[in-house]
């Protein structure tokens, strides 16, 4: 695989180039928790544009300066650092009100950013970051559209981009309606479609590991491999999420895309470049290989459960059978792992958080010493809350006995490496939006094979198959039931 090393994008002729933030939901919960304070940390490293204004879309009746009050308070809040800066960064923040349904708020916005245009005399980059709930983005998308925003001045003048937010759809159906509709108004070099997860150094650093590290190929294929298990596990109920999560379910929350994505990296075969269009052909090759499960097998491989005290939460159904916790035992057509465990874990309310996927290697039936009882090989990338991977390899104890023990060879990301050295998920995804880097966002081949490995266990699920177990929360660190 050849390593294309990143251009510094300082000096590209269209990072130089003017470009204005449009953010839909400026006031909401993404900005405030990810959006924000990946800008402030571009923006002190000076890897935003050397011109930008950056546009708060929202409902809400404010003016310019509260829109700074607010967001410095935000900023204050979470102790974001340089406060000596936030005045010059906020600065170029700028708020529009307007109803994301209505056509008539869309030409007021048009008419600000040609404002801006004629201000600066150029034709500026665009960015549309619509960081609001999935309900509001076809309205949204076909908005932009009419009002001429998302066409670019020409090929060599600015560039026009719309990032949309996971989840893409509530199932297939609404997958393949977003993606008609956002493939009739936009090219797909312009669309980014964020699964964060992509973004995070240790998941960034899987192909590397995977491909970088000669002793591994020979070993990574279903010769030596028994099984690979991921888990996602929260310690967190869903809190003041409960009408929102009802109706979604941790398996179309968190399995249709965070550990589906994962899987994908550690079962992908190996991309002939290190470019985004290669590495999202391997991904969506990956996913479309993983077979999909009749309703008997649904029964036999899934396992699904609730914790105690979820229909009490506000917003819940108080018969709701929607999971909290699943457990799903899948195998893939691909010729390195055919026939391969493939096991997907996700719940909340667990004893710790966690996000850690296991290779097991099989046991080797031409050693000499007697493994019929020895500890297996294994390797755990672990990507949350530690940042490591260890290797469980096995050594001869010292004496006279053939005795075989385990012992861990690991390396720890933090402990190798400064706070400096790592970046923010949300960080580096503006950064590569900007740069026009498509790596770590999704395509739409991806989402679809997604949608089609979940749906049919949704749909057997919402028949009671298998049934609901309920569990104490708290007192689980995954394998809570056994398919």
């Amino acid at each position: 695989m050849s390593l294309v090393m990143p251009t510094d994008i300082t000096q590209s002729p269209k990072f130089v180039l003017p470009t204005i933030f449009v953010v839909f939901g400026i006031t909401g919960d993404l900005v405030k928790r990810k959006i924000l304070r990946a800008m402030y940390h571009l923006y002190t490293k000076e890897l935003l544009p050397k011109k930008f204004r950056i546009y708060g879309f929202a409902r809400r009746e404010l003016t310019d300066p509260q829109l700074r009050e607010y967001l410095e308070g935000v900023m204050e809040e979470q102790m974001f650092p340089h406060k000596e800066q936030y005045d010059d960064f906020l600065a170029s923040f700028y708020y529009i009100r307007g109803d994301f349904h209505e056509k008539e708020a869309y030409k007021q916005l048009a008419s600000i950013l040609g404002y801006a245009d004629g201000s600066w005399n150029v034709c500026s980059n665009k960015l549309f970051y619509l960081a609001v709930p999935p309900v509001s983005y076809k309205d949204i998308i076909e908005n932009l559209h009419e009002s001429g925003l998302t066409v670019p001045c020409s090929p060599e003048e600015g560039w026009t981009r719309v990032i949309l937010e996971k989840p893409f759809g509530t199932d297939l159906n609404t997958a393949l309606e977003l993606d008609l509709a956002l493939g009739k108004l936009f090219k797909e070099e312009q669309i980014y479609r964020v699964d964060y997860y992509l973004a995070k150094d240790t998941v960034r650093n899987i192909l590397a590991f995977r491909f970088s590290n000669t002793f591994l190929t020979p070993a990574w294929n279903k010769n030596y491999i028994e099984k690979i298990e991921i888990q996602l596990l929260e310690k967190d109920t869903v809190s003041t999420r409960g009408e929102f999560y009802d109706k979604v379910g941790t398996l179309r929350d968190v399995g249709q895309n965070h550990l589906l994505q994962l899987l994908a990296l550690f079962i992908m075969d190996e991309p002939q470049s290190f470019t985004p269009d290669e590495l999202k052909r391997r991904r969506s090759e990956a996913l479309a290989s993983i077979q999909t499960l009749t309703p008997q097998e649904v029964g036999e491989h899934t396992v699904r459960g609730q914790y105690e005290g979820y229909r009490e939460e506000k917003g819940v159904h108080p018969r709701s059978q929607t999971e909290t916790y699943f457990r799903i035992r899948a195998t893939t057509t691909s010729h390195l792992f055919e026939g391969v465990p493939l096991y997907l874990e996700a719940g909340k309310a667990m004893k710790s958080n966690r996000t850690q996927v296991t290779i097991t290697f099989k046991r080797n039936p031409t050693m000499f010493y007697d493994l019929k009882d020895a500890p297996q090989n294994v390797l755990e990338y672990h990507i949350r809350p530690d940042e490591k991977i260890v290797m469980k390899f096995l050594a001869k104890k010292p004496g006279f006995e053939h005795v075989l023990a385990p012992h861990d060879l690991g390396f720890d990301f933090r402990s190798a490496y400064t706070k400096n050295d790592f970046v923010d998920d949300y960080e580096a995804l503006l950064y590569d939006i900007i740069k026009g880097d498509q790596t770590l966002f999704v395509s739409t081949k991806e989402i679809i094979s997604e949608w089609q490995c979940i749906e049919p266990i949704v749909k057997v699920w919402e028949n009671e198959i298998p049934p609901l177990h309920v569990y104490t929360k708290y007192e689980h660190n995954g394998h809570c039931f056994t398919p």
